[in-house]
């Protein structure tokens, strides 16, 4: 029989996986996001007590995901070149690699993920301000490199 905390887990699931997936997309390749969502939600069922009341849990699992994908990281971007990306500049993989590492990851989780700058900081472990710097030199970068003016 369930108990009343594993319904409680169900629902931080079913909203938590599809923002915690979203994040991830950009930083690691497409078939390792399953994974790393997986470890991710493992961990916080098993420190569901601390993770649950949590006012940003996305973005600490995102962080517990990262860790634990280090080893296994591949590259920045989702994509290989052999991939089709419907939709988007063609130009933009390629520019987004050039960005710093940190201009990417604060681009990729404000921008294509949703999160506050309050969020991403949390989950960088920077503070917002330090994100809307990143964002702010990545776009800048971006648009010199792809040619658009604002």
């Amino acid at each position: 029989m369930r108990d009343e905390s594993e319904d409680e887990f169900d629902v931080f699931v079913m909203q938590t996986q599809p923002q915690l997936e979203r994040a991830l997309a950009g930083h690691l390749p497409k078939a390792m996001v399953g994974d790393a969502v997986a470890e991710a939600l493992a961990y916080a069922w098993e420190h569901r007590e601390r993770v649950l009341p949590m006012t940003n849990p996305v973005g600490y699992l995102y962080r517990v995901a990262q860790s634990r994908s280090r080893r296994r990281k591949q590259g920045l971007l989702p994509w290989k070149s052999d991939d089709t990306i419907p939709d988007i500049e063609p130009g933009l993989p390629a520019a987004l690699a050039g960005l710093s590492p940190k201009q990417s990851q604060a681009i990729w989780l404000v921008h294509a993920s949703g999160m506050s700058h309050i969020e991403a900081g949390e989950a960088m472990g920077i503070s917002a301000s330090t994100v809307a710097n990143h964002l702010e030199r990545g776009m800048a970068r971006l648009r010199t490199e792809l040619g658009v003016d604002e």
